[in-house]
């Protein structure tokens, strides 16, 4: 290399035009050939040639006829690529002293087009840093300054020069530099939507994420696949914030997009590999939108349940699209209006006319809730198998019971409303047939206890009709009362013998997420065992007795288990009367038969 204060500017671009021509080949194509025992071979061939070029660029005379706006951004563009090899490498202090320096380089002139593209990318990548770090505070207040620096330099009207620009001498501005700046803008975006999901400020985290997809869309600047599958899992967030106009917006768009994308595969139809494994992925990721269709409409019923079961008549409380919540947007990144979050230029009429967004009022509206779920997890079940994908399957299989125990609730007629709670049955008690408890444990005790609540709601239905009719119950009556509570019973017995260890005893301290399921599966045992109809005295001694010992199972896993009692301080109080109850009952009964 010739000595820096020789060479023109012409030299000194083409020398920096070379090199940087070498690092990007060596990062963007060289690393992936990296040997697996030197993994970061190439980058840091790449850093060498990069600390050569810093050395160069900084001994060129500040006398000497060169631009020194166009100095300043060869060397920032030198300093952040070896600030971003440093960080991908492990080096963080190192990093971190590098884009120091190249901030401190680059602020006395961040407006000028030719530094502004690499000064944001430079904040954005000290975000990154301090992120990993798990320092969010500071990592956003690098994301902010990248935030700031972008809309103050939009406001100047002016366009990016990026150093591709530079180095290629090019006199008219084109679309390619004005998306260098855009793109990096997006990343800081997606930066800061994770930042504020680290700080667990989640609607704000939520707003940057729509903000981004908003903004791929925009300077279609996305793989179809993940922007899909990102809008679907954002939608989620909104349906549990009862943002059901928002959740419905996002899933019809990310429904809009997949279609786009296949009818573009489908053109170019064939039978290579690539099509193929571009297929088999569509198929994959079409499943998982459904599921999410799936889960919009259950928490849609779940949030309807709970409003009418509150007898909620605020007028707040009927608001589905989240105008209600408030934001403290000192960034300005929504213009304070949280309902706003849509994508204008997609058309999604198509998919959101499929299900409404409003709380649901009647049976009618749920049935339409409930056939639009069932639709979507029989096109999830398209793709996912119980021979190939169990896990997923049995998940389809109990949201599917689910749909079904919320439409029960709208149904005020109750033979038709015990059907449905038998078709719940039907699938559970199936696929319970089909699992090996051995591998499949966990679902196995969740499909025993659903089971279990399904047979007892059933016996409170049925009970409930005998109790308002005058009429003495039929034979057929009663036997189908003791089968209810047999069958309850024996559903929350299994899964109390799963948590149970091999001699038969629970846990001397239960796991806490098995507190509440364990206490009421006993709870519950007592109840149904009183409610049991027999004639014989020897037979009622045997109900009370068992229903005694379960209430007795309560008590004492509340005596020794200061988080049970807690958790369950309402269950525990009524089973602790019951267990002063009933030895009287069953000294009776032990006195009768004697007699």
């Amino acid at each position: 290399m010739t000595g820096p204060t020789e060479m023109s500017e012409k030299e000194i671009i083409n020398d920096f035009k070379e090199n940087y021509g070498k690092v990007r080949r060596l990062l963007d194509e060289d690393c992936k050939n990296d040997p697996e025992n030197e993994p970061y071979l190439s980058k840091y061939k790449a850093k060498e040639i990069l600390i050569n070029m810093c050395d160069a660029l900084k001994s060129v005379s500040s006398e000497y006829d060169i631009d020194q706006i166009k100095l300043d951004a060869m060397l920032g563009t030198a300093l952040l690529y070896i600030g971003i090899i440093d960080m991908e490498t492990e080096e963080l202090a190192s990093s971190e002293t590098v884009l120091t320096e190249a901030v401190e380089l680059l602020v006395p002139n961040s407006s000028k087009p030719e530094i502004v593209s690499t000064l944001v990318n430079i904040y954005n990548n000290l975000g990154i840093l301090w992120s990993n770090r798990e320092e969010p505070e500071k990592a956003k207040g690098f994301l902010l300054s990248a935030k700031d620096l972008y809309e103050s330099f939009k406001c100047t009207l002016q366009m990016p020069l990026p150093i591709e620009h530079l180095i290629n001498n090019i006199d008219e501005t084109n679309v390619g530099d004005f998306m260098a700046l855009e793109k990096a803008y997006t990343l800081t975006l997606y930066y800061l939507a994770q930042v504020f999901g680290s700080l667990k400020a989640n609607l704000k985290s939520a707003i940057y994420c729509h903000v981004t997809l908003r903004r791929q869309l925009q300077y279609s600047d996305y793989e179809s696949i993940d922007w899909a599958l990102n809008s679907a899992t954002l939608s989620q967030f909104f349906a549990e914030k009862n943002g059901f106009y928002q959740s419905r917006h996002h899933l019809a768009a990310s429904s809009t997009i997949l279609e786009q994308y296949e009818q573009k595969l489908m053109i170019s139809e064939s039978n290579d590999e690539a099509f193929l494994a571009k297929l088999e992925t569509f198929k994959h990721r079409s499943a998982d939108v459904a599921r999410c269709w799936a889960k919009y409409c259950l928490l849609l019923m779940t949030a309807s349940k709970a409003r009418l079961m509150s007898d909620a008549e605020r007028l707040e409380d009927a608001i589905t699209d989240m105008s209600n919540l408030k934001i403290e947007d000192d960034e300005n990144i929504c213009g304070g209006d949280v309902k706003n979050l849509m994508f204008p230029g997609l058309d999604v009429s198509k998919f959101e006319s499929k299900i409404g967004d409003k709380f649901l009022l009647t049976y009618q509206d749920a049935r339409e809730a409930f056939l639009s779920c069932q639709t979507w997890l029989n096109k999830a079940k398209e793709y996912y198998k119980l021979d190939t994908l169990a896990s997923d399957y049995i998940e389809l299989i109990q949201d599917s019971s689910q749909s079904y125990s919320y439409l029960a609730f709208f149904e005020e007629d109750d033979e038709r409303r015990a059907k449905m709670h038998k078709r719940r049955i039907d699938l559970l008690e199936d696929l319970i047939k089909e699992i090996n408890p051995t591998y499949y444990l966990q679902y196995c005790r969740q499909l025993w206890y659903e089971l279990g609540e399904i047979y007892s709601d059933i016996l409170n239905i049925k009970l409930d009709k005998i109790n308002k009719s005058s009429e003495r119950p039929t034979p057929h009556a009663l036997k189908k009362i003791n089968s209810l509570c047999d069958k309850s019973i024996e559903n929350y017995e299994q899964f109390l013998n799963s948590v149970k260890d091999k001699s038969g005893k629970l846990p001397v301290k239960l796991e806490y997420d098995y507190i509440r399921p364990v206490i009421t599966a006993y709870a519950v045992i007592g109840r149904n065992s009183m409610k049991k109809i027999a004639l014989e005295k020897k037979v009622q001694l045997m109900n009370v007795q068992k229903s005694y010992d379960s209430y007795k199972a309560v008590v004492d896993i509340c005596a020794s288990d200061k988080d049970a009692a807690t958790m369950m301080h309402e269950e525990s109080s009524l089973c602790q009367e019951m267990v002063n109850i009933l030895p009287i009952k069953i000294k009776r009964l032990e006195n009768e038969l004697v007699a």
